[in-house]
């Protein structure tokens, strides 16, 4: 693409100067910033408190130096000293998910058990330490089916975690119960309404339109395609979180194969280890499903796959705010000519999205509209969200607009566009930075929205490490990454 040499000076900033994502720093920028995102909901299970907000101002401060600087020197140094720093970090996710997992409520009964969710995450993150040593220590071909067990074996602890805790104290897990049942019973699922299971904490919760006496007068929120998906783990096992764990293993495994090396296994561990990994598929958060999309929306472009304009649109159809990231499917499908083979991939894209959501929104369109659409505006303030906007209202006393966080995410995709290279990591890299912008100054922002941000970032850094493996060309004892 190219830009007139006329452009007045005064504008230069608006040119874009892309720079390869190929430093040994960046890796470790973004395995820091995932693991700081990591700790902040460690801390406050995804609501705000001192903790939280300073371990996410950490991952910001970590993503803007990854993504935007670019060190003069020390790169040698950053390439000797990523590997080691990043793997103590994972050391340190996996005590916390073994030692420290604190679930729903249910499982205040469930303590003189609960040693076995912990020798299930334990003997995962044997394998996957195991999976990460020296080739002198452990051969090559080993590696895979390590990593392999891990992910099994994590998954069994997903298991445990679903049957033990079958009714989490949630309304989004009885959205999808119910869609589910809907779907089963060829019924309408946005037709429904909900119990308000909250009672008079309801009202803080949830706007005063959405309440229709004593129940909610929406039904399920979240696109259609996120009812499909889920609904399969209700009509395989009767419980939606099974799909929703299936697909965050299934993401882990995409991850840590996008290259034979070392660097994208350990990507791929800090996401499957995050402490609140296993807490957000209890919860019944959809947010796993979003990022299966995009680590394979990933992996079709890294392989040319003739389906990448296809899984693109299924990605963009999974979530509403994903519409607000649109405009970075131009750093992977750039304008070119001739005009309309550019045009015929948008179309295609459009088109996915339109076909799977027409089925169910069709049905009833008023309640379609309604659900996910004119229901979302009535979501209040909450004082409790890990964002900057509710910590200024809780020291001011004052709320502010929620146009603050349109602001943010406008000037973070401005950023990304300015600087981020026009390829599959540049995408990912600018997704996780405008999406941790987003929700950062946001009106409402929890543990599952920073799990997105978190399953992006490994997703980016393990794209870099297959494209660069910089991190162990010989495995020597001094150049470990």
């Amino acid at each position: 693409m190219t830009y007139s040499k006329n452009i007045p000076a005064i504008f230069s900033f608006l040119l874009p100067k892309p720079h390869k994502l190929d430093s040994p720093h960046v890796v470790l920028a973004l395995g820091l910033a995932g693991i700081s995102l990591g700790q902040a909901l460690q801390h406050g299970d995804g609501f705000l408190n001192a903790s939280s907000l300073f371990y996410l101002t950490l991952a910001l401060i970590f993503l803007g130096w990854g993504l935007f600087a670019v060190p003069a020197f020390g790169q040698s140094f950053f390439s000797r000293i990523a590997f080691p720093i990043l793997l103590l970090g994972l050391v340190l996710q996996i005590y916390q998910l073994t030692f420290t997992y604190v679930g729903d409520y249910q499982f205040l009964s469930l303590l003189p058990t609960l040693w076995q969710l912990r020798l299930l995450v334990l003997v995962a993150g044997g394998f996957a330490l195991l999976s990460l040593a020296p080739q002198k220590w452990v051969p090559s071909a080993s590696r895979n089916g390590l990593t392999l067990l891990a992910l099994t074996v994590n998954g069994l602890a997903g298991v445990w975690v679903i049957q033990q805790a079958p009714t989490p104290f949630i309304d989004v897990f009885v959205y999808h119960q119910n869609s589910g049942w809907a779907l089963a019973h060829g019924i309408d699922p946005y037709s429904l309404t909900t119990a308000n299971i909250y009672g008079d904490l309801g009202k803080y919760g949830y706007g005063a339109e959405l309440f229709q006496g004593d129940v909610l007068n929406i039904s399920n929120p979240y696109p259609p395609l996120s009812i499909y998906i889920s609904s399969l783990g209700y009509f395989m096992g009767g419980d939606i979180r099974y799909s929703h764990l299936f697909v965050f293993i299934l993401s882990c495994a995409l991850i840590a194969f996008l290259h034979p090396g070392r660097g994208t296994k350990l990507a791929a561990y800090v996401f499957l280890f995050t402490p609140k990994s296993l807490y957000v598929i209890e919860q019944s958060w959809t947010e796993p499903i979003v990022v299966f999309l995009l680590v394979v929306v990933v992996y079709a472009y890294l392989h040319r796959s003739r389906w990448l304009e296809i899984l693109v649109g299924l990605f963009f159809a999974s979530k509403q705010y994903l519409l607000f990231a649109f405009p970075l499917v131009l750093m992977i499908f750039q304008i070119q000519t001739p005009f309309f083979r550019w045009f015929r991939r948008m179309s295609i894209i459009a088109l996915t999205a339109l076909l799977v959501t027409a089925p169910l929104a069709l049905w009833n369109i008023n309640s379609f509209l309604w659900n996910v659409g004119e229901a979302q505006w009535y979501q209040p303030f909450r004082l409790d969200a890990l964002s900057y906007l509710s910590a200024y209202a809780r020291v001011s006393g004052t709320e502010p607009t929620s146009l603050i966080a349109f602001a943010a995410l406008a000037f973070a995709l401005y950023l990304s566009w300015r600087n981020l290279p026009r390829t599959i990591e540049g995408f990912a890299a600018a997704f996780a930075f405008s999406m941790a912008i987003f929700f950062a100054f946001n009106k409402q922002a929890f543990c599952n929205y920073y799990f997105l941000v978190i399953g992006t970032i490994s997703c980016t850094w393990a794209v870099i490490q297959s494209k660069e493996p910089f991190e162990e060309l010989k495995e020597s004892p001094v150049s470990t990454y």
